[in-house]
Formats: C-alpha cells, structure tokens, sequence
C-alpha cells in the first residue's frame, strides 16, 4: 500500500460514470463527490442500502491477496493505481484508475 484516501466512515448514496471523461464518481454522505479518473477497470460487490467506506487504500503494485479475491492476472498498466474500497457494509471492490480525488464540489 502506498497512501490511503482521506475518507472514513462515509455513507456512499450514488454512484455515476461518465463515459466520455472515463470518470467515476461517487456521491457521499459528506456532500462531496469522491472522483476516479482515466478509470480502466473496476468490479464492485452489490450496492445495498447502507455502503459504508471504512477506508481506500491506494496502490501501485496489486497485493496476491487481491489478485486472487479478484481473479487479476496482469500487472497494472503504467501510471495506473488499483484502490481498494473497504466497507463497513455494502459496496466494496476495486478501481484501477489513474487518479482518484475527494472534490470539494458539493451534491445535493
């Protein structure tokens, strides 16, 4: 792991990709949108009622106990990062993008 996200205990209500940008939001609790950009990959458990982050980590070279949870058989792609989204509850699973940031854009 080489740096974790600045999230914690977040409720996450929407999520949204936006084919044309390769960018995936997630909307949260905190009315901010958590972005992924350039995204190349993700898989996801279920979106249930309650999602929860407990924390994302990010990095750079994907641990074996990932690559067997999630069936990854390459390496990731230069100057890309997997970020792996641990839940309390619900949603949960993996990103490979090339960044990710907490913007300061508010939802309603």
């Amino acid at each position: 792991m080489i740096n974790m996200v600045n999230i914690h205990d977040e409720n996450i209500y929407g999520i949204f990709y936006i084919d044309k940008e390769e960018t995936l939001e997630f909307f949260l609790s905190n009315k901010k949108k958590l972005r992924f950009k350039e995204v190349i990959h993700w898989d996801f458990s279920e979106f249930e009622k309650q999602n929860i982050i407990y924390e994302i980590e990010q990095y750079k070279e994907i641990p074996i106990w990932i690559k067997d949870e999630f069936g990854i058989k390459k390496a990731l792609p230069l100057d890309c990062f997997l970020y792996y989204i641990n839940s309390s509850v619900g949603l949960s699973g993996i990103v490979i993008a090339k960044d990710a940031n907490l913007s300061d854009e508010v939802t309603s």
